[in-house]
């Protein structure tokens, strides 16, 4: 009883100090940004507003919008979120804490959380009870990533399934997963430098729009810093618009690889950097095939190399129960390519609907992506490589196999009538050399001679 007690306490104190540190470190930022700006706009001090507007941000990063004025803000940083997870996953598995530490903590955060909603001095788009449940979901979620892989009922589940499992179906399972996390983190790195070639063709415009809002040196660095806030959620809209779905900022603007139509954009500077329509249409065309490319080099790596699947065709000289062994081996990899490809499409769903928000009531509520056109414009080309591959592996192999099998049987005719055909060769060419005996008739004379000569 004792050691669930100290460990609830753990868990409080766990929660205490990783919230104390976030909240730190982000009050630190939004309070040099208020002091910059005030000095530089010559301003009241707005160094008073940055205890609530912490506090906001806090709850934001959790999912929970608000608005002040006529500005609605409810697009979800998703950077200080990774962060917030980040950090509490982290303490949480250096310390190795029990279940009764997670109560303890879940309990405190609740609290601490539900107090910001009284601080701020802005209105919350979400009610209590909404707070409570997402806040609680993110200390949940961090903590579980923090302390699963490590726990014992991890171990014991994992075993379970070693047990009750085959090899072939873990390895399937793992190079499934594998796969998904890996065409998942190279389209992720594709929408990045998409998004660095945004910034690279806007420099000139967002310092346009810096002019225009008459914001000075400090300012722009600062305000481009905190940017980086939502740097996760521009990726995405990236990868969206790279791929062909394209995403809309409200009513007013819709960017696509064909359009770029924006009337009325309000004038902040991240929004001077998206992206013009493309007029190449063989960039365009690359750009909206990358999914398949990437899935068919993604899934013919994982099919070819050792540390994959490792197919081979048969041999020529391999019997019955091993051609049936090989082809059942093909199973595995399509059931991989099964998991990768749902796998994708159920990550790419949830993360283009958490990058989405509003920014307004009317013609800014809808800020982002479409979420079933952008997953669609992901998944169903991965999907399509993905098996694409697996049946041009097969068709592949077997065109192997049969071009073995057919050497096989015609090198032993090809051999067996050689030998002949050097055997009736030197039966025709090797003929007896008669012997010839030069004799000549002997005379009398010649054989008296000789006996005289004797």
């Amino acid at each position: 009883m004792n050691k669930r007690v100290v460990s609830f306490f753990k868990g409080v104190a766990f929660a205490a100090a990783s919230m104390a540190l976030y909240v730190l470190a982000l009050w630190l930022v939004i309070t040099l940004l208020l002091l910059v700006v005030s000095m530089e706009e010559g301003a009241t001090n707005l160094t008073g507003y940055a205890v609530p507007l912490t506090q906001a941000m806090v709850l934001l990063a959790q999912g929970v919008g608000f608005r002040a004025g006529a500005v609605t803000l409810s697009i979800i940083p998703l950077g200080l979120t990774l962060l917030l997870i980040w950090l509490l996953s982290a303490i949480a598995r250096k310390r190795s804490l029990p279940v009764p530490a997670y109560f303890g903590g879940l309990l405190v955060w609740l609290v601490m959380n539900a107090a910001f909603t009284y601080g701020v001095s802005v209105s919350l788009l979400d009610d209590t009870i909404h707070v409570l449940l997402k806040t609680g979901m993110v200390f949940t979620a961090a903590y579980l990533i923090g302390t699963i892989p490590a726990s014992q009922a991890w171990h014991t589940v994992s075993q379970f399934f070693h047990e009750r499992m085959t090899p072939g179906l873990r390895r399937t399972w793992t190079l499934g997963l594998t796969l998904a996390g890996t065409l998942l983190a190279v389209y992720m790195v594709a929408a990045g430098i998409d998004l660095v070639v945004w910034i690279v063709y806007g420099y000139d415009a967002v310092q346009r729009v810096f002019e225009l809002d008459a914001m000075g040196t400090g300012s722009r660095i600062l305000t481009s810093i905190c940017t980086l806030a939502w740097l996760p959620n521009l990726c995405l809209w990236s990868l969206s618009w790279m791929f062909g779905a394209g995403f809309h900022i409200g009513d007013v603007a819709h960017f696509t690889l064909w359009t770029d139509h924006s009337d009325g954009l309000p004038g902040i500077p991240v929004f001077a950097i998206f992206p013009q329509a493309l007029t190449n249409d063989g960039l365009r065309t690359v750009l909206i095939s990358l999914p398949l490319i990437i899935a068919v080099v993604c899934a013919t790596a994982f099919m070819l190399s050792p540390t994959g699947f490792a197919i081979r065709a048969p041999h020529a000289q391999d019997d019955r129960q091993t051609l049936m062994r090989k082809a059942v081996d093909f199973a595995y990899p399509l059931g991989a390519c099964s998991i990768a490809g749902v796998l994708v499409s159920l990550a790419s769903s949830c993360m283009f609907a958490v990058s989405n928000g509003s920014l307004g009531r009317h013609r800014l509520a809808h800020v982002g992506v479409d979420v079933v056109s952008s997953t669609r414009a992901v998944a169903q080309p991965t999907m399509t490589g993905l098996f694409a591959v697996w049946a041009a592996v097969i068709v592949f192999d077997t065109a192997i196999y049969g071009l073995r099998l057919g050497w096989m049987r015609l090198r032993p005719a090809k051999e067996s009538r050689e030998p002949s055909a050097q055997d009736d060769g030197k039966t025709m060419d090797v003929q007896p050399t008669p012997r010839v005996v030069n004799s000549a008739p002997i005379t009398k004379e010649e054989q008296d001679d000789n006996k005289s000569a004797d």
